[in-house]
């Protein structure tokens, strides 16, 4: 995606929350579900065949092999996990492959403040409110707010406090005092992805966090656990469809919130 004019972009778990003008893409793929939201006039998305779509808003499904032109839109761009429990209503309305229109009235509701993202006028907090109740609008229910079993939240901790290094499955599972498939199966029902999917993603968010600071490719990459700039880069790509040069360097003019 290239970035035309300021743009806010926000991290939270597996999300990702962004409001850009004007976004492109070349042709690709990526391991992410993306909802797209235009404000203003509709966009473009070419399908591999070569087909051209149009659309005010619509649901990618994961591994969508798709071309964004989106140049003059105010986009809002909403990336979730396919594994995670935030896709679950959206599939269930929309399934699981290929390009699904959402009924644009279906989102007025969120429209106005929506346009607040544009003008920095959204924190953390109400930019998780507002990301769960587009998410309202596009499936068939709000995602359930789950208080996090202890357990899981030490998991978490202890994860955070490893990088860039990682702590095995087996592992968190006796220091949570739970089997290993059960352990696995409360950690994905309490945080929405996998144990190894959350630290990658833990990973990922810390060669960000280094990138936005002004930190090269390489140095990020190492210091993040990636075996390398391309590893990061390739990464990076797989789980949010962008290269992270494009919002994370130092001269971008995106303002990024690393939300917890």
């Amino acid at each position: 995606m290239e970035e035309s004019q300021i743009g806010t972009l926000f991290y939270f778990g597996a999300r990702v929350f962004l409001a850009q003008k004007g976004l492109t893409t070349d042709p690709h793929s990526h391991y992410a579900v993306s909802i797209l939201i235009s404000l203003t006039s509709k966009f473009k998305v070419i399908e591999e065949s070569g087909n051209v779509l149009e659309f005010q808003a619509v649901v990618l499904a994961p591994n969508t092999y798709h071309t964004l032109s989106a140049e003059n839109s105010d986009m809002i761009v909403l990336q979730i996990d396919p594994y995670g429990i935030d896709y679950a209503s959206v599939a269930s309305r929309f399934g699981r492959k290929g390009i699904s229109e959402i009924p644009f009235e279906n989102l007025e509701p969120v429209l106005s403040r929506c346009k607040n993202l544009f003008h920095e006028k959204v924190n953390c907090q109400t930019a998780k409110e507002l990301f769960e109740d587009i998410l309202a609008c596009v499936g068939t229910e709000k995602p359930s707010r789950v208080s996090l079993d202890p357990r899981v939240l030490s998991a978490t901790l202890r994860m955070k406090s490893a990088l860039p290094g990682s702590i095995s499955v087996p592992e968190l599972a006796k220091e949570a005092g739970f089997s290993e498939t059960r352990f696995m199966h409360v950690f994905k029902l309490q945080m929405g992805l996998p144990v190894r999917q959350y630290q990658l993603w833990l990973r990922l968010h810390e060669a960000a966090k280094l990138l936005k600071e002004g930190g090269n490719l390489t140095e990020a990459s190492h210091a993040a656990g990636f075996a390398d700039q391309a590893h990061l880069s390739r990464t990076f790509k797989r789980m949010f469809g962008v290269q992270p040069s494009k919002f994370l360097g130092a001269n971008t003019n995106v303002a990024v919130h690393f939300c917890v």
